[in-house]
């Protein structure tokens, strides 16, 4: 089975690793994964190319991908990329952004080559989307939420649609491994209870609630950190500032956007990890990440994050307020057994649902069954 993935943007974000790991994740498993992106830049190759090199995928550069919508450039690149599919023999062809999903749909007019759409959209796509969704045979939808919003949105049969949850490198992100020391680093002792959010800073991710919380955590034990990882243009307004007000100078670490090793081991300095609103990724897979990790995750009644994290199970689902933040942080702190066990049943779950391999056998039995039916 011979497969093209077109990804129209040249970021390292959202869902670039998600997409690059599958066609990875999809060789390990006999499928003939090819990636294509947005070439390199005139600084030289950007992440995204380096990265795929970095794992064994030499990237397709012949098009231009653009993340938005450009006549012009989208006219070339349904054309260049019709010849390519023709020329290079591929079962399928994969999108997983908007763009690149209405170059497909020009490039594939009247070939008998099905598309196929991740959708990143925790609660289901744009019903701009409507004339795109008509033309592809098969849209993967990051959670039961997702998909039965867009079986409404778009009056789809069910079976163009199949449910893949997000995926997470669980040997990468593994609690054995040996780290960078984030928490020496950001000198908070070893017996601190370390509360950990990771979200860009911005107005609508609720950060207000997180410090409130954080607050009285602090003033009933003493003995707690919180570590903010991310950056963003409002980040005065939204996290230094209240930060300020609070009296919480002591309290909370902001070492910035982290990556690489860096960000493995923050995951391993927290204690647990909070998440209160989903970002441009909306399947919130910083939630999987710590998961993996042994994390108990504390999560809000928003998105699809209910369907990741298990109440009791894997960690805490709380309501959309300060108070019921600050009630599960408290159970967690008062009682480090119990966050212990949460977070090895998290480490697990990570490894039954969210591994790499795991998504790539769905996503690979989803491909068999829309050709096998094709042939039908």
């Amino acid at each position: 089975m011979k497969v093209l993935h077109l990804f129209s943007n040249a970021k390292w974000t959202g869902p670039a690793e998600p997409a690059l790991n599958l066609c990875v994740a999809l060789r390990a498993l006999g499928v003939e994964a090819d990636f294509a992106c947005t070439p390199e830049t005139a600084g030289g190759p950007h992440k995204i190319v380096m990265t795929a090199r970095d794992r064994g995928i030499e990237p397709v550069l012949a098009f231009s991908l653009p993340k938005h919508r450009n006549p012009v450039m989208n006219w070339i690149d349904a054309r260049r990329v019709r010849a390519f599919v023709q020329q290079r023999g591929y079962d399928l062809v994969h999108c997983h952004l908007d763009n690149d999903h209405r170059i497909a749909a020009g490039a594939l007019r009247g070939l008998d080559v099905p598309l196929v759409r991740s959708n990143y959209a925790g609660e289901g796509l744009s019903p701009k989307m409507r004339p795109l969704i008509e033309r592809t045979a098969l849209l993967l939808e990051p959670s039961e939420l997702a998909r039965s919003a867009d079986l409404r949105a778009f009056a789809l049969p069910e079976a163009k649609t199949g449910v893949v949850p997000g995926a997470v490198d669980v040997e990468r992100f593994d609690p054995a491994r040996i780290v960078p020391d984030e928490r020496a680093w950001l000198q908070i002792p070893r017996d601190a209870f370390v509360v950990g959010i990771v979200a860009r800073m911005q107005t609508h991710r609720r950060y207000e609630d997180f410090f409130d919380a954080v607050k009285q955590l602090a003033e009933k034990h003493g003995n707690v950190h919180a570590v903010v990882v991310g950056r963003g243009t409002k980040q005065e307004q939204v996290a230094f500032k209240p930060v300020t007000e609070r009296g919480l100078e002591q309290v909370v670490h902001f070492p910035g956007y982290v990556d690489g090793e860096d960000y493995v081991g923050m995951l391993k300095a927290f204690d647990t990890l909070v998440y209160l609103v989903p970002g441009s990724d909306g399947t919130c897979r910083t939630v999987r990440e710590a998961m993996a990790m042994g994390k108990p995750v504390v999560a809000a009644k928003r998105g699809m994050l209910p369907e990741i994290v298990e109440d009791g199970g894997t960690g805490c689902v709380v309501d959309n307020t300060a108070h019921g933040l600050f009630q599960a942080l408290d159970r967690l702190a008062v009682n480090r057994k119990l966050a212990r066990r949460l977070g090895a049943a998290a480490r697990e779950t990570a490894q039954q649902r969210f591994a790499l391999e795991v998504q790539a056998g769905r996503v690979r039995s989803l491909y068999e069954s829309l050709l096998s039916g094709r042939r039908a």
